[in-house]
């Protein structure tokens, strides 16, 4: 059934009073503050029909109500209104963005608690990466006898260092040698290139140093395979700022649920947006997962020079303030596109 003019004015002042106070909505709030030209006792006949609908529900301990799933999702999708940044909001929020990092890990790791910051509640942000995550670069250095430092960077900017142990009798300009061969024979190959076929070629035309080679090869190979769906988490106890979680069981479930990175990426993983949409909002048992009912996920994509791309989400009570929180990715998405393109490709 459509909803009338007049109920979605009703549903629409409760669950932004809800938003705000995190307490029942009673008539009376609405007939006080909100001009809709309505009494407390009418409003209060459309609040018991918009229950029976499914768009309310009613608290034991109450004689206001609060929004339902249904309710929220209606009002995510017909109701809410933008929320407009002022030029200072949008100003700060920029430059808590701009600050310059060696590593990918550091900026996606910053942005994290960034978002956190901004918005007051759990931020994720999945690192980038495209569908096969390739070597930019390989280089080993012999820092002191029997000890080889080796760096490995991703096309994404992933940087992973290892110290490994060698024969004592291997001296810098071997090193350096082999360092030269494999990175050659390595940067712009991904995971699945390194054939057993190919990685034969490889070992057999150094074979004196084939065991230091297949060690130095597994770790790359890690390294590429690891590099793809990681996630950083920033601000998780901010959830427990809201009344929501004062319950020590429900507030444990959750941050252990998403202290897990595979339970985050995961999740991400079976929230795809659709492509008419530039975000998605998910509401409670929307999101698929048991530990996320109480809460409501809205997710970004974001895009590094259509090359690489990644997701962006806040993670909040169902009560959350949704217009704020769009408003807060639209911004970010735009500003973390432009700060990794300018740091993986030198784009202005």
């Amino acid at each position: 059934m459509e909803l009338s003019e007049r109920k979605r004015l009703i549903l629409q002042a409760i669950i932004e009073d809800y938003i705000q106070t995190a307490e029942p909505v009673g008539s009376r709030n609405i007939a006080k503050n909100h001009d809709l030209g309505l009494s407390a006792a009418t409003i209060r006949n459309e609040m018991a029909d918009l229950e029976e609908m499914g768009y309310l529900d009613k608290p034991h301990t109450s004689a206001g109500r609060i929004p339902s799933e249904m309710g929220y999702r209606f009002y995510v999708d017909s109701l809410m209104q933008r929320y407009s940044f002022t030029m200072e909001e949008i100003a700060n929020l920029q430059h808590s963005m701009d600050r310059k990092f060696m590593r990918l890990e550091s900026v996606i790791s910053e942005i994290s608690d960034t978002i956190s910051k901004v918005t007051n509640y759990p931020a994720i942000v999945e690192m980038p990466s495209c569908q096969k995550s390739r070597l930019r670069n390989l280089k080993m250095m012999l820092i002191e006898r029997g000890i080889v430092l080796i760096v490995v960077v991703t096309e994404e900017g992933v940087v992973r260092n290892k110290r490994m142990g060698v024969a004592e009798e291997i001296d810098y300009e071997i090193i350096d040698t082999i360092s030269d061969f494999l990175s050659g024979q390595l940067t712009g190959l991904c995971a699945d290139d390194l054939t057993a076929s190919r990685l034969m070629l490889i070992y057999e035309a150094m074979a004196q140093y084939g065991a230091l080679l297949k060690s130095v090869v597994e770790f790359v190979l890690d390294c590429l395979e690891d590099s793809q769906n990681r996630v950083y988490i920033g601000g998780a106890s901010n959830i427990l700022n809201n009344p929501e979680f004062e319950n020590i069981d429900r507030a444990r479930k959750f941050l252990s649920f998403i202290d897990s990175h595979e339970n985050i990426t995961k999740m991400l993983g079976t929230n795809e947006i659709d492509e008419n949409e530039h975000i998605s909002i998910k509401i409670g048992s929307e999101n698929g997962v048991e530990e996320m009912n109480d809460t409501s996920l809205v997710i970004a994509n974001y895009s590094v020079g259509g090359k690489l791309h990644g997701k962006i989400g806040i993670i909040g009570p169902k009560r959350m303030n949704y217009a704020r929180v769009v408003s807060s990715l639209e911004v970010i998405n735009q500003r973390l596109g432009e700060i990794l393109g300018k740091m993986l490709y030198g784009e202005d």
